[in-house]
This record gives structure tokens, C-alpha cells and sequence, in this order.
């Protein structure tokens, strides 16, 4: 694969991401969001990266397949082990 291969996969993969996103109702508003609203946004992924590496990458005993989205009740015995 050439550089220019790569190159042209990036450009079109960052065109679709932009199209997908033109399509989601709060996109169009999102240039005329408030400034606390940024930073909540901004909270919110920092959470979710945390929790990311924190919890589902990591490996627990008695936890086979962590996953996000785990029902409550599946996880709720769980949930006592890992913390």
C-alpha cells in the first residue's frame, strides 16, 4: 500500500465521518453551543475514555468478557469485585 493509498483512505474516511455527522440533528447547532456545554461535553469523554481503559480493557478475575452496555443485573455481582 503507497502513501498516496493511505492518504486517500484518510481523506475519504474523514469525508464520511463528516457526512454521518451532517445527518445527526445536533450537529447543526453545534458551532452555537455554549461555553458550559462545551465543557460538559469535554467532562463527559474524559469519563468515558477513563472508564474505557479503566474497566473494559482491563482483566478481572471472575469477569470473563467485560463489556460496556452490561445489563445491570448481569454485572451487578460484579460490580463489588472490580471495585
Amino acid at each position: 500500500m503507497s502513501q498516496r493509498d493511505v492518504a486517500e483512505y484518510h481523506a475519504k474516511r474523514a469525508a464520511f465521518i463528516n457526512n454521518d455527522r451532517a445527518l445527526r440533528p445536533d450537529y447543526a447547532n453545534a458551532a452555537g453551543r455554549p461555553a458550559v456545554e462545551i465543557e460538559a461535553d469535554r467532562v463527559i469523554h474524559e469519563i468515558r475514555a477513563f472508564e474505557a481503559s479503566s474497566i473494559w480493557d482491563g482483566e478481572h478475575q471472575n469477569i470473563q468478557h467485560p463489556f460496556p452496555g452490561m445489563e445491570f443485573l448481569t454485572g451487578a455481582e460484579y460490580y463489588f469485585i472490580i471495585t
